[in-house]
């Protein structure tokens, strides 16, 4: 996986994508408990920083750097956690995700705001962004030979 935007195929984040439709749409319906509010919130702090990583590398047409890699943990982490505990923030957030899903809804209906749960436990989730880096670095370790990018994310030498 040595292409712009392939870490969404990743087996990983293709769980993390059903992980989160299952949950929102079924088990949170059926269930409603803390078990399924963690759930998606480990799912999409995964996923996040593989979507924005995507994203960018996608627009640049070339793969990323640790700088990038790092920058992808960083604002989902610092994101995530003002999400949950700034209220004005949490507000915005719940008005944005609001208006995207306008369109994907076929624009039928009001614009209402998503219902963030704003519990600061939800903190807790941070690690697994420890996943994702090692997900992203395992996929990233070594850009095509004489790609501008080998230097930037190749570690070292690899054995041949």
């Amino acid at each position: 996986m040595n292409r712009p935007g392939d870490l969404l195929l990743s087996p990983w984040a293709l769980v993390s994508v059903a992980i989160i439709l299952i949950n929102d749409h079924a088990l949170k319906g059926a269930f409603g408990n803390m078990v399924t509010g963690k759930l998606s919130d480990v799912a999409g702090v995964f996923l996040f920083p593989l979507l924005l990583l995507s994203v960018f590398e996608v627009l640049r047409r070339n793969l990323v750097g640790r700088a990038a890699i790092a920058w992808s943990i960083a604002v989902t982490g610092i994101g995530f956690a003002a999400v949950k505990v700034v209220p004005p923030i949490g507000d915005a957030y719940e008005w944005v995700i609001g208006f995207l899903r306008l369109p994907a809804g076929g624009f039928r209906g009001d614009l209402l705001p998503i219902l963030v749960y704003r519990d600061p436990s939800d903190l807790w989730v941070l690690p697994i962004l420890f996943a994702s880096y090692l997900v992203i670095t395992h996929n990233r370790t070594r850009a095509p030979e004489g790609a501008p990018e080998h230097e930037l994310i190749s570690p070292g030498p690899h054995p041949t």
